[in-house]
């Protein structure tokens, strides 16, 4: 009876557990299993947006996704499942316990714990765990956090474990999964275990997390460490070297490493060491990742917050799953002596198994998995002041996982600058110019115009005066030439000239009055009437010669001249003045168009320190006084061609504003599709997979001309970019 009694509660026992699979965060199990009742079978490697008939007491650390580097459907590498669904299943790198949100964390937790551990010190220490999870560097590696479950199903609770005989649970292979994930209260991730297992571990315990569990974190605080656990946290060492390292030693024959692993996340929950000086380079301290696949990029300066996935090598030829090859990931810090940095670090490194449809996609260097959020170019920081803050060398891609929105998959995914609270720029990769802004060009150029036609009225006036001033002279000289030229006794003579003249047409008077008696006389005429006639006309040509010698004394050949020079004297006296006066008002008209212009110019010059570039070259235009010629060809004179976008720039392709202006490349101090814009607008593109592209080149210098070179002007100040993106 009494067996019958301990076997029927065995039974139950395994009853109430394999009832017990789903957590509770899966309540709905029952109804889950009545919905795929209803449903057609779907291959679960067909669509990534549909459910999967998933056979559910599969232990789940078998039963993976497809991998998210194998084509799916139309999106090759999107492969999650959806949010917002009744019968969603839970998010395994979201612990129920984590802490909120904020810019430490900004995608979901992504805790992974993938070992094979039993409870238990005596298990722990015969599994031989720990004469090999470290490498050859044991006593100062530390363990992993543990963390989250790869997939929220489980088929046997650790709950129920707590209270069962260990013989009664049946998955021995996987019983360190059975450790649930628990959020220290410093809001790091740990693992749910006893006291006693987690000094095994090395870890720290870190407040409780059941009846007698502790929340055990594991964290390396030295230089030169090994680690093979998922979920180690790297913390910087009180005392620095020159070089600190860390290396992730990646075996499958590694009872903690059970499953390949693909792909490495690092999180930079903390990350503070030297800033880049000005050129963009990270010349005293830097940060440096080697052996990955993919192209991981030197950086420095502050780095909270952010993330890296870093490509796993694959195994070597020959290697099978029994016995595959060990790889090993280096993580560096090179540290000059100058810095005055207060440099610290606390990087998570998570790792993920093949298969994981958490994976980044391919060639992504950080791929963010939330429908909104924020996006930030290393090192960007909401800080004031002139130093550049954007690094060198960057060449990697950002990715977004296309997610549901309205249980509708985004078409669309939307990115603005995000908001600043302490006066950094959100936005300035490649600082502008005037040179490369197209209403300063104008502006500058009308000035220039205005001021040459300001020139030229100033050398017209300046002529007009030197020639007015010659006939003022001539003028003058001539007047003294009349005052020498005229006689002592002028005013007699002149006297005597005009009696002379009186005396003529009295003369001439009496002649007419002669001649009219002659003529009224007729064939009548006396001898005395016709002598009178004739000694009339003796008197007129008496008085014209004694007018012509008047004339003579009064007026010699020498004042005459000099009169004759003084008339044309004035005469050029008053032409130059006419055009002195044209000159002045042209002078006057081409100073006021001047000013303007300059001062136009000067604040178009200022804008163009705040406006966007775009598009990856700038052609200057010919201009005829100051304004565009239609007709010019801007490759020939007057058109000069610079890279704009070329060297530095964020891709977005086909970014568009809400006008639909596209363009792919964007620099400058704001964002937007137009060349020259002096406000930032949101931009969207509709090409899925949403990925955007970073690249800067090697400096902040100018680039000269060259042989398939083209130049760039100087850069400075550059802070790279924080965007808010939101998918719709």
């Amino acid at each position: 009876m009494i067996k019958s009694t301990i076997g029927l509660l065995f039974i139950v026992a395994g009853v109430f557990q394999i009832t017990g699979a789903c957590d509770e965060n899966h309540d709905y199990m029952d109804e889950a299993l009545a919905f795929r009742n209803t449903q057609p079978r779907i291959d679960p490697y067909d669509d990534p947006y549909r459910y999967a008939n998933t056979p559910f007491f599969i232990p789940y650390y078998f039963n993976y996704p497809p991998s998210s580097r194998v084509p799916m459907s139309s999106d090759n590498y999107e492969g999650r499942t959806p949010s917002g669904n009744k019968f969603n299943f839970a998010n395994p790198f979201k612990n129920s316990q984590s802490a909120p949100k904020n810019d430490a964390n900004e995608d979901e937790a992504e805790s992974r714990f993938f070992g094979k551990l039993a409870l238990g010190s005596s298990i722990l220490s015969s599994t031989g765990l720990f004469n090999n999870m470290f490498g050859n560097n044991a006593a100062a590696a530390a363990t992993t956090t543990g963390g989250y479950s790869h997939h929220a199903f489980k088929p046997f609770s650790s709950k129920i474990n707590k209270w069962m005989p260990l013989i009664g649970n049946t998955d021995f292979s996987g019983l360190l999964s059975k450790f649930e994930s628990c959020t220290a209260p410093s809001q790091e991730e740990g693992i749910c275990v006893p006291g006693s297992a987690c000094s095994l571990f090395g870890g720290r315990p870190s407040g409780s997390c059941g009846i007698k569990d502790v929340c055990c974190v594991n964290a390396v605080t030295t230089c030169g460490s090994t680690i093979t656990l998922n979920n180690t946290y790297w913390q910087s060492p009180m005392t620095l070297p020159p070089t600190c390292s860390l290396t992730i030693k990646l075996d499958q024959s590694l009872l903690e490493q059970s499953q390949d692993i693909a792909q490495i996340r690092l999180d930079f929950m903390s990350f503070s060491i030297g800033q880049p000086n000005a050129n963009g380079d990270c010349a005293t301290d830097v940060f440096k990742v080697s052996g990955a696949d993919n192209l991981v990029p030197n950086i420095c300066g502050d780095n909270a917050g952010q993330h890296m996935y870093l490509d796993v090598p694959s195994r070597s030829a020959g290697t099978s799953m029994t016995s595959p090859a060990s790889r090993e990931i280096n993580l560096s810090f090179q540290l000059g002596a100058q810095s005055s940095a207060s440099r610290m670090w606390n990087i998570k490194v998570s790792m993920l198994p093949s298969g994981s449809k958490y994976l980044a996609p391919q060639d992504c260097l950080q791929y963010y998995t939330t429908p909104t959020g924020r996006v930030r170019s290393f090192n960007w920081q909401d800080v004031t002041g002139p130093a550049t803050r954007q690094l060198n060398n960057q060449n990697y891609n950002i990715c977004f996982r296309t997610e549901l929105i309205d249980r509708q998959r985004a078409n669309e995914m939307c990115l603005t600058e995000c908001a600043v609270k302490n006066g950094g720029d959100p936005f300035l990769i490649t600082s502008p110019t005037a040179a490369t802004n197209p209403a300063a060009i104008a502006a500058n150029a009308q000035a220039a115009s205005d001021a040459a036609k300001l020139a030229s009225a100033q050398t017209a006036l300046n002529s007009a005066q030197s020639t007015l001033t010659t006939a003022t002279t001539s003028v003058t000289n001539a007047q003294n030439a009349v005052t020498a030229a005229t006689p002592a006794n002028y005013a007699d003579l002149q006297a005597a000239y005009v009696t002379a003249q009186n005396n003529l047409k009295t003369a001439q008077t009496n002649l007419i009055a002669a001649q009219t008696a002659v003529v009224n006389a007729g064939v009548n005429v006396t001898p005395a009437q016709a002598q009178a006639v004739i000694d009339a006309q003796a008197a007129v040509t008496a008085a014209q010669a004694a007018v012509t010698a008047a004339q003579a004394a009064a007026n010699p050949p020498a004042l005459v001249a000099a009169q004759s020079a003084l008339a044309a004297a004035q005469s050029s006296f008053n032409s130059a003045q006419a055009a002195f006066n044209s000159a002045q008002s042209s002078f006057n008209s081409a100073q006021s168009a001047s000013s303007a212009s300059s001062s136009a110019a000067a604040a178009a010059n200022a804008a163009a320190q705040f406006s966007s570039s775009s598009g990856s070259t700038f052609t200057t235009t010919t201009t005829t006084f100051g304004r565009q010629d239609p007709g010019a060809d801007s490759t020939k004179a007057g058109g000069t061609t610079l890279a704009v976008c070329l060297y530095d720039y964020l891709l977005i392709d086909s970014g568009r504003d809400v006008t639909n202006s596209v363009t792919d490349r964007y620099c400058g101090s704001l964002l937007n599709p137009s060349n020259g814009a002096s406000t930032s607008v949101q931009v969207c593109t509709p090409i899925r997979p949403f990925r955007i592209t970073y690249h800067t080149d090697g400096t902040e210098g100018a680039v000269a001309a060259g042989t398939n070179i083209l130049p760039a002007l100087a850069d400075k100040g550059n802070t790279g970019f924080c965007l808010d993106f939101q998918e719709r």
